[in-house]
């Protein structure tokens, strides 16, 4: 297992200085991960074990959620269905990042029971999710902070006397600010190292990122692979930047629905049949809001407002969004299937075993057509690399730079990166999500001259000793 005196500044893109920061870091999940090394398990099958936790963990919050607005065991666990486990996840598969996403229920559910209970413990605990979100994933932190915001607001609004009222105990208003004050410094040891950053990193403007925010034809563009949504695959078309992260469609049961809860707000047929507490009301609302606000129509987006704000213009792949706005798509699904099983008397359980079948087909996508790796191929290229660099004692610079580069580049990166690590080995290769300045030439083709291209942005380069793995 590798280890590493600083986490911020791990031996990749050596000699960059707190490395971690220029991505996602996923320090929130790393301790299931660690499960799995703890077992002996490699770390290609641990990261295996991990992604297939944390869509059982986001089943079983999502669940949990929408079992307390819903109160239908079955029901509850078609919606926590799709949002683990949707159609509209399959363009996101290669951003581990937003694997994790299990607090955004929990924090949802926090809010609702603080709003019934008005107690300082709910108010912890969502908060707590909240800052636990950020430090699974950056980016579905910043994402979750608007619902987070908007359902925060209605109850401070809607129950503004009994919450200042409560705050007259000093005890309680010491339990708040405690709540609080911890989270705030949580936030600030993990933004830390970002904050640094931003210094001399440009963040992006509003026309730069605008392509990324999702627009009804992104809603209707599936993955390749599907088993019956062939002619949505790749709707939005080629031309479109970044038009893979665009395939967002969530099946058309959960469209057909979600619509049809827009129907039933308006026409207030929820309130006819009595059944939907405020607090439901007040998600599904916060759902339509979510939705409402990332939505671009041609160039123009409510998203430039939230732009504004402190962090967001650091993130440019705002389709990540689905990950958040499936949560309100299952709990619109559901909503209006609860509503029909109630004016029909249905069985909940009958009602899951027919409609489970069909969700599967809607969102099933071909094995052959998914974001995957051969788990086999990368233990074999690892341990090949580590057989060439096992000699070297540890602390020793090293750069991987083949002679023919049969694979794309970020893999030889990848390789690279993960057995110096296993060696507690400095590796000049390394991969992020974005390229430190300078090192882009040697990331798409390393050797000595993108290397010592690399190295010229160090003052101190000259006197770096690299031992070349070729």
């Amino acid at each position: 297992m590798g280890v590493t005196d600083d986490f911020w500044s791990a031996n990749y893109m050596y000699p960059e200085a707190e490395v971690i920061s220029m991505s996602d870091n996923l320090l929130g999940s790393a301790p299931f991960y660690m499960i799995f090394r703890t077992f002996g398990l490699t770390i290609f099958t641990s990261f295996q074990c991990w992604a297939i936790l944390m869509a059982l963990l986001n089943y079983w919050a999502a669940y949990k959620l929408s079992d307390y607005l819903l109160n239908n065991k079955w029901i509850a666990g078609l919606s926590a269905f799709i949002f683990a486990f949707s159609v509209g996840l399959a363009s996101q598969m290669n951003h581990a990042q937003t694997f994790p996403r299990f607090a955004i229920p929990l924090m949802i559910l926090g809010l609702l029971l603080w709003r019934k209970h008005l107690n300082w413990k709910y108010f912890a605990f969502s908060i707590t999710m909240l800052v636990y979100q950020f430090y699974c994933g950056i980016y579905l932190g910043f994402l979750s902070v608007i619902p987070f915001l908007i359902i925060f607001g209605v109850i401070i609004y809607s129950n503004y006397k009994p919450l200042w009222n409560s705050l007259k105990s000093k005890k309680t208003l010491i339990l708040y600010s405690i709540s609080i004050l911890v989270n705030l410094l949580l936030l600030y040891k993990l933004f830390a190292p970002y904050l640094r950053r931003s210094q001399y990193a440009d963040m992006h403007t509003f026309s730069e990122i605008s392509h990324s925010l999702p627009s009804i034809k992104s809603y209707l563009s599936s993955s390749p692979g599907t088993l019956i949504h062939r002619p949505l695959e790749e709707f939005i078309g080629k031309s479109h930047p970044a038009f893979w992260d665009h395939f967002i469609f969530p099946g058309w049961l959960v469209i057909l629905f979600f619509v049809l809860s827009f129907l039933f707000l308006f026409k207030r047929w929820f309130g006819r049949s009595n059944f939907l507490s405020k607090e439901h009301y007040l998600v599904l609302l916060t759902g339509c809001l979510t939705f409402i606000i990332f939505l671009r129509i041609d160039n123009y987006s409510i998203y430039f407002l939230v732009h504004q704000l402190p962090g967001f213009s650091a993130m440019r792949s705002l389709t990540r969004i689905i990950n958040v706005e499936l949560l309100f798509f299952g709990l619109s699904f559901s909503t209006v299937l609860l509503f029909l099983i109630k004016k029909w008397r249905i069985s909940g359980f009958l009602v899951f075993i027919l409609i489970l079948p069909l969700l599967t087909i809607d969102n099933y996508i071909k094995f052959d057509s998914a974001y995957r790796f051969s788990k086999s191929e990368a233990q074999a290229r690892h341990n090949h690399l580590v057989e060439k660099m096992d000699h070297l004692p540890e602390g020793t610079v090293i750069s991987y730079e083949p002679k023919e580069l049969k694979d794309p580049g970020h893999h030889y990166q990848l390789d690279a990166m993960l057995a110096a690590q296993s060696l507690n080995l400095k590796s000049v290769n390394g991969y992020s999500a974005q390229a430190a300045q300078y090192f882009d030439r040697y990331w798409g083709k390393p050797n000595k001259e993108n290397r010592l291209f690399w190295f010229s942005r160090f003052p101190s380069s000259d006197t770096i000793s690299v031992v070349v793995i070729k």
